[in-house]
């Protein structure tokens, strides 16, 4: 049976009830939109939610800001990353770190930056057992690293997750509002378990935010968009 699985709320309040629940455990899930579209606040708040209610343990990787700006970000939104029930059971890593480290070795020709990020995942699962891990996001990594084969990569990276048992949030910057390819090299979505869709619609002094649930693998859902928006006063999305 599709409801059946266990599963991780979004916590987009009025979704999940919209959806079984939530995402099946072990699926690798595209959280995809334009810039402005709040996919890493919806990404973070999804693994910050999940802690919070003792549901999972998580790593967020972190591409697009560092570590103290994503940090700092998050807490003037009301998730507080010291929090102790938090700080314990999410870790973030930043890549652009070692990137920088490696620079300054003279070392970053050589390296498998792939190979290194499952690496250091199979690392932090082995030493504190997480389940989650959220990855902002896969354009930059490509951008940072400059691999030649994105695809070939791409596929090695969900296979490695997968062989983990975790479950996987890809955040994917698009470039357009197009609904034909959630991700920037053409083979994303068709690798992975579920698509959420993020848009922004605009009018001549207006912009509203849109999710749609594209697609989910073992579930049953409500097709189309609907407006959503930050709720400060429980610290998750909702849809209006």
């Amino acid at each position: 049976m599709t409801g059946a699985k266990e599963r991780i709320p979004t916590y987009i309040t009025g979704l999940d009830e919209k959806m079984q629940g939530g995402i099946p455990k072990g699926h690798i899930v595209l959280l995809a939109g334009v810039s402005g579209s709040m996919k890493s606040s919806l990404g973070f708040s999804m693994l910050y939610n999940a802690v919070q209610e003792g549901k999972t343990s998580g790593i967020y990787v972190t591409l697009e800001q560092g570590k103290d700006s994503l940090g700092s970000h998050m807490a003037g939104m009301g998730m507080d990353v010291q929090d102790p029930r938090v700080r314990s059971r999410i870790a973030i890593i930043d890549l652009a770190d070692l990137r920088v480290q490696l620079d300054s070795k003279g070392m970053t020709d050589s390296v498998d930056w792939m190979g290194q990020l499952i690496k250091q995942l199979a690392n932090y699962r082995d030493s504190i057992g997480f389940e989650v891990v959220v990855f902002d996001s896969l354009g930059a990594f490509f951008t940072l690293t400059k691999m030649e084969n994105p695809r070939d990569e791409i596929f090695r990276f969900f296979e490695a997750i997968r062989r983990m048992g975790l479950t996987g949030i890809i955040i994917c910057e698009m470039m357009g509002e197009a609904k034909s390819q959630y991700g920037e090299f053409g083979i994303e979505d068709y690798l992975s378990d579920g698509v959420i869709h993020l848009t922004m619609e605009r009018s001549d002094d207006f912009i509203q935010r849109k999710v749609s649930v594209v697609k989910m693998r073992h579930t049953d859902h409500i097709l189309g968009y609907r407006p959503y928006r930050w709720d400060s006063s429980i610290c998750k999305f909702r849809i209006d």
